[in-house]
């Protein structure tokens, strides 16, 4: 599964670090970052990244509003501008060049997501569930951290009992405590869990091995916590497999 691919014009050090951390929690792929409008053309002339985030003040007296002006002459790469200034003449000059979107700095997790999922839907880029990022969880490598009002709650991948389909793009992570609500597609959560530990059981539910009670295979119903969850046919052959190797 690719992930967007984002090139990032950015002089100052600190602020790249942070655009990049932001960037990776929110799983999109940082594929390079550039100073100055020579170095940033080339970059994205080698690289054909499918978004660009633009600080409007380069190194070297090179301007951003200029270097997308050159990049738009040959390419439709959507551009999201960075900037310290919010005076009506920076905004006025970047709004020349159609930019997907204006975040000032300092910039922040939100902010920036929202921006990057408008930009892309303006583009056409496509962002179904399966390469959209999640608004409301990052997965580390041994836990969620998921939304929950205005909060982001941790929560542990062992004590996630089952992940099941909610609604259209939405799971729940199902635990003894709680149920929580991400956005995600079902196989996109699987694609980061675990193969050892999680396992398809139905198009509509992934189990933790280690905290089923029993299987029905005449009910094909897997037993989880005192809940019945399915077990479909095209699934069961790889399940019982599993179950044998461990």
């Amino acid at each position: 599964m690719s992930r967007i691919r984002i090139l990032l014009a950015e002089d100052n050090p600190l602020h790249a670090s942070k655009v990049e951390m932001l960037l990776d929690l929110l799983d999109y792929d940082l594929v390079g970052v550039g100073s100055t409008k020579a170095e940033v053309i080339q970059m994205h002339s080698e690289l054909q990244p499918d978004l660009m985030i633009m600080d409007i003040e380069l190194s070297d007296s090179s301007d951003g509003v200029k270097t997308a002006e050159a990049i738009h002459r040959d390419s439709k790469v959507p551009i999201i501008f960075l900037s310290s200034y919010e005076d009506r003449e920076t905004i006025s000059r970047a709004l020349k060049t159609n930019p997907f979107a204006y975040l000032v700095k300092p910039v922040e997790k939100g902010n920036l997501q929202a921006a990057i999922e408008l930009a892309l839907a303006k583009s056409g880029v496509d962002v179904t569930p399966d390469n959209a990022t999640e608004f409301n969880q990052v997965l580390l490598q041994n836990s969620f951290f998921v939304k929950s009002g205005s909060k982001l709650q941790k929560v542990k991948l062992e004590d996630v009992l089952w992940v099941e389909v909610a609604q259209d793009r939405y799971c729940d992570l199902v635990t003894k405590e709680k149920r929580f609500q991400v956005r995600s597609s079902l196989n996109h959560l699987e694609d980061k869990l675990d193969p050892s530990t999680f396992i398809r059981t139905h198009r509509t539910t992934i189990i933790n091995l280690n905290h089923i009670d029993g299987i029905d295979e005449f009910e094909m119903v897997v037993e989880v916590n005192g809940h019945s969850l399915p077990l479909g046919n095209s699934y069961k052959s790889n399940f019982l497999n599993k179950l044998k190797m461990i």
